[in-house]
């Protein structure tokens, strides 16, 4: 028997005959559980304030994250039923809490917002596919057999967040449920898009490959840190021309630095004509100012797409790599050194590795600009490292070993320039 007053995470709604709106948090409901093979209902029965009478089916399948849920209401008067998911706010408070929240998908749309946003209810109306309540990794979703114009219900207070799906005009619900990881591959199997929680963002046509590929590399590797690692050797090699490129550009532009430097000073008050200059030296030597720079614009969204990847897959979570390392999804941290700004407390060593990596690859690379922009240069390593401290080890790995990669390529770049 499940006792009145008790937190119901699979909460009943109804409005009574006047329109006014009802809950199941104070009824008493007397349990029946029935078992199929595989599957097992559990029948919920109790009675309203007005003499109404609930029943609340729930099935659960074996091996399957997702349940079956009916739910009936017999009373007078018209009606609209609907079943809610109720969290405790912060009962797994991580780093991620910020992405806890309601989130939807209506008219094709993901619509999300965070819980410690809703200072006032949020109510939306369209054409829902699935709804319910995610955090970082894990949702409870609603789904009914097709899309279907619903009202969808957010709010929060009093340390609880809930999201209740409303069905007007109906005095009886049988939808399905997810309540599980947000696994790429499980949600494409559920079906009814629920694969579009995983948020990739702007990217994500990109992002989603990178994400596929990791989990296709860690089947044959057996190691997401190993798959980590090839993978971003694989995208490496897929831009090697480009890098390659944009490495002589920039040893070229090197080298007419001093020519450039003389006319800047020699026509610093004349800007038309040190432009004509600037341009006549540049094809002199045959120096496109702007390759250097195209290359790595050509590269962002590459580079963002696989670090939504990385900072989006459940698949890293509890995974090891090597020696401390043992959770790609959470900062690497060895020993519990208490270090200002660096929470969980430890001592971060892949991302001070990172930003030696990052000192080290500044020097390789040819000097341009005036020294102001290049001592700028020079805090980038900084300001990554301060960025990287509490992101995901995964994260760090991945920046770390492209920059082990673009040092070796910009050695070999050196090498070459200097027998020539």
């Amino acid at each position: 028997m499940v006792t009145a007053g008790s937190l119901l995470p699979l909460g009943a709604y109804w409005t009574d005959g006047e329109g006014q709106p009802r809950d199941d948090r104070n009824i008493v409901y007397e349990l029946d559980v029935q078992r199929l093979g595989t599957d097992t209902a559990v029948v919920m029965r109790g009675q309203g304030p007005a003499g109404e009478e609930i029943t609340k089916r729930v099935t659960l399948h074996g091996g399957s994250y997702v349940l079956d849920v009916e739910l009936e209401v017999k009373a007078e008067g018209s009606r609209s039923t609907g079943l809610s998911w109720t969290r405790q706010l912060g009962q797994q408070a991580n780093r991620f809490a910020g992405t806890e929240g309601p989130v939807a998908f209506i008219d094709g749309e993901l619509e999300a917002s965070a819980a410690s946003g809703l200072e006032e209810p949020l109510i939306q109306l369209g054409q829902i596919t699935w709804a319910g309540y995610a955090s970082h990794y894990f949702m409870a979703a609603f789904f009914p057999p097709e899309t279907t114009a619903l009202r969808f219900v957010a709010a929060a207070g009093s340390g609880l967040g809930e999201v209740t799906l409303w069905e007007d005009g109906a005095d009886s619900l049988a939808w399905s449920l997810f309540v599980g990881p947000k696994r790429l591959h499980l949600l494409e199997d559920v079906g009814h898009s629920l694969d579009t929680a995983i948020d990739l963002g702007w990217f994500s046509a990109i992002a989603r490959p990178m994400l596929e590929a990791l989990i296709f590399l860690e089947r044959y590797v057996g190691n997401f840190g190993v798959a980590i690692l090839l993978l971003t050797l694989g995208v490496r090699v897929l831009f090697y021309p480009v890098n390659k490129r944009q490495a002589h550009a920039m040893k070229a532009m090197q080298k007419v630095q001093p020519e450039l430097k003389k006319i800047q000073e020699k026509y610093k008050d004349d800007r038309e004509t040190l432009n004509r200059e600037m341009m006549e030296l540049y094809r002199r030597h045959k120096v496109n100012p702007l390759s250097g720079c195209l290359p790595m614009v050509v590269q962002i969204p590459v580079f963002l797409g696989l670090y939504n990847a990385l900072m989006q897959a459940i698949e890293l979570r509890h995974a090891p790599f090597i020696g401390w390392m043992t959770d790609l999804s959470q900062p690497d941290r060895l020993g519990s050194l208490a270090i200002p700004f660096v929470s969980p407390p430890g001592i971060p060593v892949m991302t001070l590795f990172m930003g030696a990596s990052m000192v080290l690859q500044q020097r390789m690379t040819p000097s341009m600009g005036d020294p102001a922009q290049q001592k700028m240069m020079m805090l980038m390593p900084v300001v990554f490292t301060v960025m990287f401290v509490n992101f995901p080890s995964g994260l760090v790995l991945y920046w770390f070993t492209n920059n082990l990669l673009s040092i070796a390529q910009q050695y070999h770049t050196n090498r070459q320039r200097t027998q020539e």
